[in-house]
């Protein structure tokens, strides 16, 4: 999944940083990032959990993340985490394009 979004980012010419979630603190501190899409089915952690601790933190919080799943309550989980949105699977590339656009826009 991961590689069809990059694929479809790439596309629309934005920059792409991936991970698995557990280089995520270094790559904010090193990198200034406009938007973060987070599965919430990771391999060793809930993507939620995660977004939840990126908008507890002061230098995080201002960062938009959408999450991604194929869970029927991935609209509760992104609220209850504090996303500004998700995209459910199976999607089209579209949807990952207005998605991005909306809370990303290109300049």
């Amino acid at each position: 999944m991961k590689d069809v979004v990059c694929d479809i980012m790439a596309y629309e010419d934005y920059d792409v940083i991936t991970d698995s979630g557990k280089a995520m603190n270094k790559i904010l501190k090193d990198r200034e990032v406009g938007l973060i899409l987070m599965d919430e089915a990771l391999s060793w952690a809930w993507g939620s959990d995660l977004c939840y601790e990126l908008k507890e933190r002061e230098d995080t919080k201002h960062i938009p993340v959408v999450m991604i799943s194929a869970s029927s309550e991935i609209a509760e989980i992104a609220k209850r985490c504090g996303a500004v949105g998700y995209i459910q699977k199976p999607f089209e590339m579209y949807d990952v394009i207005d998605v991005v656009n909306e809370y990303y826009p290109k300049s």
